[in-house]
C-alpha cells in the first residue's frame, strides 16, 4: 500500500526495542512528541468519563494515541493488530474495517483466551462486523475455519478463505522466492527479504487480501506488490543478525511458531546443527516447544527472559530440558551476553545459532547486537 503511494500507519505488538515502534506511519516511528500530544489530547476526555490515566492500560493509551496520530498524519489507511483475541481487545472498539484478516489461529494465551482452537477461535472471530469482507486461508485448522465461517454469517459478512498452492522456489538465511496460485491470484517468482516457510501461507493472505482490495476498486499495482515484498520489515522472524557464524533470532513462543521455526530451519539450512540460546515465559507450553526443538539441538544456553512477573527462571529451564533430554549439553547462563559469547565459542561451521523462545529474548539480543 505504501508503495502504492498510499500513507499508511500500523499499529502493531508487542516492541522489540522501543515501544515507539508499535506506532508506525510510512515505517516512520510516532516521535515522542507526537506521543505526548497525543495523550494530552485524549486525557481530558478519558477525566470526563469519570476515568483516572492509570484506569487505562498501557496497551490502551498506546491505541488510543495510535488512533489520534493517525488522524493527524492523515492516513490513507491503517493496519490494526489486535493485541490478544479480539473480543475485549481494544482495538475490537472501532467500527467495520474494510477488510478483517485473520492469520493461523494456534493455540497460545490459552490462560486467558481458552484451551482449544475453537474457543480461541470463537474470541477472536468476534472482530468480523457487519459491514466488513472477511479474509483468512482455506488451511486454517477446521475447528477454526468452522468458527470464522459461522460468525461470518451472523454478522452477514463475505469470508473469503480461497485455497492457495505456494511454491517455494529460493530458500536463504536473508531472502526467498515463492510463486503461488489460487482462485483470486496468479504470481510467479515473487521475491521477498524475509525468509521461512510459514512465510509461504503468511504471503498467500497478503495475496489475497490483495485481491479483495483490488475487488473493491483500491488501485494496487502488479509492480506496487513485487516491489512493496521486497521491502518488508519483520525484524526478528527468522531474522539474520551475523552472518559468521550465522546468527538468526526468531520470536517463536508457543507450540505452533516452534514447529514452523525448526522446520524452516531444516528446510533452509539441511545438515546444519544447531546451537540454542533459550529463554521462555512461564505461562507457555513449554514441554510442547522443547520437544520440537531438541531433536536439532547440539547444544543449549538457556537464559531467563526480562519479566520478573513471567520469566521461567534459566535454571529451571535447563532442569525441564535435561528431563526430555538426559544426554544433551545444556548450560544455563546468567545473562544474554554471555549466551551469545558461549555459543560464538562453541560455534564450528558445521553449526547455526539460533536465539529463540520469547519476544523478550530478542529484545535482548537487540539491546547488545550480535557482536
Amino acid at each position: 500500500m505504501e508503495q502504492q503511494g498510499y500513507r499508511v500507519g500500523r499499529f502493531s505488538s508487542p516492541a522489540i526495542i522501543n515501544d515507539r515502534e508499535q506506532l508506525q506511519v510510512n515505517h516512520q516511528w510516532i516521535s515522542e512528541a507526537a506521543f505526548l500530544d497525543g495523550y494530552a489530547e485524549i486525557l481530558p476526555v478519558v477525566q470526563r468519563l469519570g476515568l483516572a490515566a492509570t484506569d487505562i492500560s498501557i496497551f490502551e493509551w498506546q491505541f488510543l494515541i495510535c488512533l489520534i496520530w493517525f488522524k493527524n498524519e492523515g492516513v490513507t489507511y491503517a493496519i490494526l493488530e489486535a493485541g490478544l483475541g479480539g473480543l475485549t481487545d481494544a482495538t475490537n472498539a472501532i467500527s467495520a474495517p474494510q477488510l478483517t484478516v485473520f492469520t493461523k489461529i494456534a493455540l497460545d494465551h490459552t490462560q486467558i483466551l481458552g484451551d482449544t482452537i475453537t474457543k480461541i477461535a470463537t474470541q477472536k472471530s468476534k472482530i468480523i462486523k457487519p459491514g466488513t469482507v472477511a479474509v483468512t486461508l482455506a488451511d486454517q485448522a477446521p475447528d477454526a475455519l468452522t468458527v470464522l465461517q459461522r460468525e461470518a454469517d451472523q454478522q452477514g459478512v463475505r469470508l473469503v478463505a480461497p485455497t492457495a498452492t505456494m511454491t517455494i522456489d529460493q530458500l536463504t538465511p536473508t531472502h526467498m522466492v515463492i510463486t503461488g496460485y489460487s482462485d483470486l491470484f496468479d504470481w510467479s517468482q515473487l521475491q521477498l527479504n524475509v525468509t521461512g516457510q510459514f512465510q509461504a501461507q503468511n504471503l498467500a493472505l497478503v495475496l489475497t487480501a490483495v485481491a479483495v482490495l483490488r475487488q473493491q476498486h483500491v488501485v494496487i499495482s502488479d509492480d506496487t506488490v513485487r516491489t512493496g515484498l521486497q521491502q518488508i520489515q519483520l525484524p526478528d522472524r527468522l531474522t539474520e543478525v551475523k552472518q559468521t557464524p550465522l546468527t538468526l533470532v526468531d520470536v517463536a513462543h508457543n507450540p505452533d511458531g516452534m514447529r514452523a521455526l525448526v522446520s524452516s530451519l531444516t528446510a533452509m539450512v539441511p545438515g546444519q546443527h544447531v546451537i540454542w540460546i533459550l529463554g521462555v515465559l512461564a505461562d507457555k507450553a513449554v514441554t510442547e516447544m522443547l520437544e520440537t526443538l531438541i531433536p536439532t539441538a547440539k547444544q543449549i544456553f538457556t537464559v531467563t527472559p526480562a519479566n520478573p512477573q513471567r520469566a521461567l527462571p534459566a535454571a529451571e529451564l535447563t532442569k525441564q530440558i535435561q528431563q526430555l533430554a538426559p544426554t544433551l549439553n545444556v548450560q544455563t547462563m546468567s545473562d544474554m551476553p554471555t549466551a551469545l559469547a558461549s555459543a560464538q565459542q562453541n560455534w564450528t561451521k558445521a553449526d547455526i545459532i539460533v536465539v529463540s523462545g520469547s519476544f523478550y529474548v530478542a529484545r535482548e539480543l537487540a539491546a547488545i547486537g550480535a557482536d
